[in-house]
């Protein structure tokens, strides 16, 4: 299962959305997503605006690949869960978010090898093919993760 997520901001994700909903046919198994504020209405996959802690943990828990925005819980809960983890920042320019701070944080993970980073969703189709096949790296502890982030932000 594809369990994609874009969290609880309150910008607009259509972008991610829609070209998931595009493709969900192509990709083999089920995708389930969570578009909070999101405007697009997927036609093609399940999905729900939000959901209590269990049910979203519980869908961590099931998936194989996670599709996720670039906050820092989502990253965290799938990376946790053992999920490879394909991350889409929110983008500024877009409107999808106040700042880019998303695009660092996913630079970040990227450069380490712990996640697929996507900035062109039209590389999302490959990403996802490329994420079957890939060993991820072990980042380390949840801690471990979080301090690196936090000192990232500090320099």
């Amino acid at each position: 299962m594809i369990f994609v997520t874009v969290g609880t901001d309150q910008h607009d994700f259509s972008r991610l959305i829609r070209e998931m909903d595009k493709i969900s046919s192509s990709v083999p198994g089920q995708v389930i997503a969570q578009i909070g504020y999101t405007k697009y209405t997927p036609r093609g996959m399940g999905w729900f605006r939000f959901a209590d802690y269990s049910t979203i943990d519980g869908l961590y828990g099931r998936a194989g690949i996670v599709i996720t925005h670039a906050g820092a819980g989502s990253i965290i809960n799938s990376l946790r869960h053992g999920n490879k983890t394909i991350v889409v920042p929110r983008r500024k320019m877009f409107g999808e978010h106040v700042n880019d701070h998303q695009v660092d944080l996913a630079r970040h993970l990227g450069q380490r090898k712990a996640v697929t980073v996507v900035y062109d969703i039209a590389d999302l189709p490959s990403a996802i093919r490329h994420a079957k096949r890939r060993a991820y790296s072990k980042s380390g502890s949840i801690k471990e993760f979080l301090g690196n982030y936090i000192a990232m932000l500090q320099k």
